[in-house]
């Protein structure tokens, strides 16, 4: 991005809770390809690159789920900025000195999910080692919405997220500032909110993801919907249920990049190929 406008950078990390530590962290390295870079009594941090995490699992005694999303900013002066525009909005904003990502903002957004922004986040030094293939991106996160439009209003006009494309009445694309297709994704009718659809990560070519795909049909891991190629992003990958459920990953590559600044947003039809192109007429006989 070469302008000044208040925009997040990336999707940083995702903090998840679950009711057995042990199995969600052997899952998490198992098939989604992540190093433990660090575990305390309570909490699981995962990292596919050099970043410190990219999911952090938080053991409960409550319901798993989604507990937090979290964005990094473009450069530590947007969270004085960000601060200005939530207390503008009437929200609630706290402040959070985090271990690994520097300084951080918290606060709600209207389906009453946490979001933290932060500024910096650690820096591992080198590459992991463990896992098998090495995630190149943490690229989206999916999340259920009660109020489309207003959802959308909040994280556009307020936190300056750019809408890359929708399917009509059902689905927003969001776009930060590494320009990937999209950092998050607001869903109507996917359930209640709070609610992860899920998350997904980017490898970096063919063989990499058909590595990690013959990993599940090795160990007989199922998936919840195998290839398909998206026609919003251009990504073909394939998702499995994650720990916790109902939750999945999706597992991609050839995500695309929106670098045109003057991108104007399509309206999909919310129809057969709305999340896949490659699935036949509806009649191949007519």
């Amino acid at each position: 991005m070469t302008d000044e406008r208040l925009i997040p950078w990336r999707l940083g990390y995702v903090a998840l809770d679950v009711e057995d530590l042990d199995a969600a962290a052997s899952w998490w390295t198992k098939f989604a390809m992540l190093e433990v870079s660090e575990r305390t009594d309570d909490a699981v941090y995962l990292r596919g690159g050099t970043d410190h995490y990219w999911i952090v699992l938080h053991h409960t005694e409550g319901k798993p789920g989604l507990r937090r999303l979290a964005f990094e900013v473009c450069k530590r002066a947007d969270l004085d900025a960000y601060r200005e525009r939530l207390a503008a909005e009437g929200i609630e904003v706290t402040d959070h000195e985090g271990e690994w990502t520097g300084a951080a903002i918290r606060f709600q957004d209207p389906n009453g999910y946490t979001v933290e922004l932060f500024a910096d986040m650690g820096n591992m030094g080198i590459a992991p080692t463990k896992p098998w293939i090495n995630p190149a991106d943490l690229l989206h996160a999916v999340v259920a919405v009660s109020d489309l439009e207003k959802s959308f209003d909040f994280y556009g006009r307020v936190l300056g997220f750019l809408e890359s494309d929708r399917v009509l009445e059902r689905t927003i694309f969001l776009r930060t500032g590494n320009q990937y297709h999209h950092a998050l994704v607001l869903g109507a009718g996917r359930g209640e909110p709070p609610m992860l659809d899920h998350i997904a990560l980017h490898f970096h070519d063919i063989d990499d993801l058909m590595r990690v795909r013959q990993n599940f049909i090795e160990n007989g891991e199922p998936f919840d919907r195998d290839l398909l190629r998206h026609p919003t992003s251009g990504s073909m990958g394939f998702y499995a249920k994650a720990i916790p459920a109902p939750s999945t990953v999706e597992f991609c590559i050839d995500h695309g990049k929106i670098t045109d600044p003057n991108h104007r947003p399509r309206a999909m039809a919310r129809a057969r190929w709305a999340s896949n192109v490659w699935l036949p007429p509806a009649d191949l006989n007519a």
